[in-house]
């Protein structure tokens, strides 16, 4: 069981309008992933006090898929994961108590301390988690890591060409681009191999 504690940064300094649409977009968002990711979902993804989003999956896809959207949205986040048992277990994530929430609060606490590095994500693992969970917190992580690396324009084009499948020529008809101009964008990022990645575990999660 993989649980992610999702703390939007500066949020509070926002003010009273643009944080309740902030909030709204972000429940839209949620009740997205919910949809698409739903045999993932151990719980349904909350958001809680307006400025964090608790997760409890069996899969990194979830997790990766709100990555994406939310450096999409121009949204900075920490984020901290944690592997381990469920205690309690109700319709909600943020409902949800047990070893894999209390390891991933303490991987988002130990960043929240660090005031002179910068620094997205940690992770800790319980101690009897599996191969799997293990390599789902890995790829997440460094999922994560790529998509920094990423401009605004960029990460919208692989967001359509990664998770919603759609060719050069879609995209560009999406974003009101021209196709040299996604090509060129596409061709500036390892989205191409990122969705190989995508592909070759899903395979791999099939078997």
């Amino acid at each position: 069981m993989i649980a992610a504690i999702i703390d939007i940064v500066a949020s509070r300094d926002i003010d009273t309008s643009k944080r309740k649409e902030m909030d709204e977009n972000i429940r839209l968002l949620l009740d997205n992933a919910y949809r698409r990711f739903n045999q993932y979902c151990v719980a349904y993804p909350s958001l809680t006090q307006g400025d964090s989003i608790e997760l409890l999956v069996n899969s990194w896809q979830p997790i990766v898929f709100l990555f994406h959207n939310l450096l999409m949205r121009e949204l900075s986040f920490r984020v901290g994961l944690g592997t381990g048992k469920i205690v309690i277990k109700k319709e909600n994530a943020d409902e949800c108590d047990g070893p894999a929430f209390w390891n991933a609060r303490e991987a988002l606490d130990e960043i929240k301390q660090m005031k002179y590095m910068a620094r997205s994500a940690d992770f800790r693992i319980g101690k009897e988690s599996s191969d799997e969970e293990i390599n789902m917190v890995t790829v997440s992580a460094l999922w994560l890591t790529t998509l920094l690396s990423l401009t605004s324009t960029q990460l919208e084009h692989c967001y359509y060409f990664i998770w919603e499948d759609n060719g050069i020529s879609e995209i560009a008809d999406i974003v009101g681009t021209s196709k040299a101009n996604v090509s060129s964008s596409l061709g500036k990022t390892p989205c191409y191999l990122l969705k190989r990645i995508m592909t070759f575990l899903n395979k791999q999660n099939q078997q």
